[in-house]
């Protein structure tokens, strides 16, 4: 959505952020990885394009329970001197990517590193799918590292060109001898400023003129505007802590007491109450709970400056009344709660594009429904058009709608989407495989109004017609 470049970068204070609502956690409480929450990460980095992990590393990443295992509520990652595919040293990596990815709030952990010459314990983020490009182009978020006799506590981000153009900007914390014992390490993302603390304690800043990204270019947000995941490890070795010697403690163990995101508010649908399908979903109504939960925008303003101007969605009035959302850019998103009984949906997009163009998908509770929508340029900003597809809702109830634009260079308007349900077959107005009295309770419920729940003959209004469409079906069952 439309890029507009400050002149002035506002800072945010340390304390402004005050994330409260508890968005995710693992409290590794079970007796086993969560595997709906970790992926874990194997080898020395070759099946992953990296080999080394990027670092000359020592260590082989293994699953097996020597170096992973969740035991009396704790996270243990232990590195071991012992041999595995070919390397001198074994230990583990986990990562959230595809699982949890998130963008702003309060991220922590409280965790026991070890300390040891030759030890690299980390608990760090890496952009998801970036459309910025490679390391660091696509930027890498260090919550917390420590080297060696683990005296001090860093904290810092990478961004700019990919490497070797890739720059930092870090801080360290020196708490005073070796640090031992558990501590929460976090940082506060927003917008325009991350922050680092220890054990509350701030000890490091860096506001959003101070990054950038080389394949950004005019996105003063970027790298650190798109999704990210969390990753936990314990590397032995490589360039910035040298190998271990024979003063290293092995077994090393890192204990995870706890992972959560914290944010300002959940998601949740705008106006209390999720949209009913079949209806009309508006573009400018997204849900509550801000970016990166209801929304994904290129930049952390609304250009349009209308209707919810404390959000980051571009929002502007629109030629054919009410607001639309404007300039759509690659890889943002807007998400819709509905609700809507089970079945196929013809959909009907109302967009527009001045030169350009664009494609769009969307995704119900987070699977692809519809595969890709062609926008055409229509030769202006208000010259509206329609694009339609279908849409199938699994289950009767509540889900989430992401309109996800797919389109590397295109921009494009989106006005709202309508949903027509198309009934299994006649007279199942409300598809649940057989004509009975909810279907005439549903027509006689709207009667006489245009309510597409009970237009089954699709003249816009709800009336005789309909009510004999369920009568002449009476008693049958969609087999």
């Amino acid at each position: 959505m439309r890029q507009i470049l400050p002149t002035l970068l506002l800072v945010v204070a340390a304390s402004s952020l005050h994330a409260d609502e508890l968005l995710w956690s693992d409290e590794f409480d079970g007796t086993s990885l969560d595997t709906s929450k970790w992926e874990a990460m194997l080898g020395d980095g070759s099946f992953y394009g990296i080999p080394g992990w990027g670092n000359n590393e020592l260590q082989y990443y293994q699953s097996d329970s020597d170096n992973l295992f969740v035991s009396g509520g704790l996270l243990h990652i232990v590195a071991r001197q012992q041999s595995a595919g070919g390397y001198n040293y074994t230990s583990a990596r986990i990562r959230t990517r595809n699982k949890a990815d998130f963008l702003y709030g309060r991220l922590e952990a409280r965790i026991q590193i070890p300390s040891g010459q030759g030890l690299w314990p980390a608990f760090w983020m890496l952009p998801t799918n970036s459309p910025y490009g490679g390391w660091a182009a696509g930027g890498e978020i260090d919550i917390m590292e420590s080297v060696n006799t683990a005296t001090s506590a860093h904290g810092t981000i990478h961004f700019g060109d990919n490497w070797p153009g890739n720059v930092s900007n870090g801080g360290s914390l020196y708490p005073g001898g070796v640090i031992t014992g558990f501590h929460v390490y976090a940082i506060e993302w927003d917008p325009l400023q991350i922050r680092w603390y220890f054990d509350g304690q701030l000890f490091h800043t860096v506001n959003a003129n101070q990054w950038f990204s080389t394949g950004a270019s005019g996105d003063t947000e970027a790298p650190f505007d798109v999704p990210f995941h969390f990753l936990l490890n314990v590397a032995v070795g490589g360039n910035w802590p040298g190998p271990p010697n024979g003063s290293t403690p092995f077994p090393a163990e890192m204990l995870v007491d706890w992972v959560r995101v914290y944010v300002d508010e959940l998601q949740a649908p705008y106006g209390g109450s999720a949209t009913i399908l079949p209806g009309t979903v508006e573009a400018e109504d997204f849900d509550l709970g801000g970016a990166g939960q209801a929304f994904w925008d290129a930049d952390a303003s609304n250009n349009g400056n209308q209707y919810r101007t404390d959000q980051g969605v571009d929002i502007e009035a629109c030629s054919e009344g009410g607001f639309n959302v404007g300039w759509i850019r690659e890889g943002e998103w807007l998400e819709y709660t509905v609700t809507g009984q089970v079945g196929e949906y013809n959909v009907v997009a109302r967009v527009a594009s001045e030169s350009a163009g664009g494609t769009f998908r969307i995704e119900v509770d987070g699977v692809d429904a519809t595969g890709p929508i062609t926008v055409p340029v229509t030769g202006g900003w208000q010259t509206w058009t329609d694009v339609s597809a279908t849409l199938e809702l699994p289950s009767a109830g509540t889900h989430v709608l992401r309109f996800v634009n797919t389109t590397p260079l295109g921009e494009y308007n989106f006005n709202r989407l309508d949903f027509t349900f198309v009934p299994p077959f006649m007279g199942d107005a409300n598809g649940d495989g057989q004509v009975d009295f909810l279907d005439l309770n549903l027509v006689l419920t709207f009667w006489g109004t245009n309510d597409p729940r009970a237009d089954l003959n699709g003249n816009g209004l709800v009336e005789f017609d309909d009510l004999n469409i369920v009568l002449g079906n009476w008693g049958a069952v969609d087999n």
